[in-house]
């Protein structure tokens, strides 16, 4: 299973600091060593006890990343709304 946990933390006292949310992904056992299918579980301030959930179908887990998944589901659960369009990268 992988756990995200977002943390608000103070830039004044480090120690401070609050969670916002966690999302937990598991694998449902399904699919093969390449491509498998995932639960996701998000919980956050505005979330029912429950949380929000989804499933990640058909994911090829040794092509695609950790953080592939997590916008997966993101997207799915409908937290991939913004766009800003002055975005800069960084090196």
């Amino acid at each position: 299973m992988i756990r995200i946990t977002v943390e608000l933390v103070s830039a004044i006292d480090t120690s401070r600091s609050r969670t916002l949310g966690t999302m937990e992904i598991a694998n449902d056992g399904s699919g093969t060593a390449e491509v498998c299918d995932y639960d996701a579980t998000l919980h956050a301030e505005y979330t029912p006890p429950e949380g929000r959930k989804c499933r990640i179908i058909g994911f090829r887990r040794k092509r695609q990343s950790v953080w592939s998944m997590v916008g997966a589901a993101l997207k799915q659960m409908g937290h991939t709304k913004h766009v800003n369009r002055k975005l800069e990268k960084m090196s």
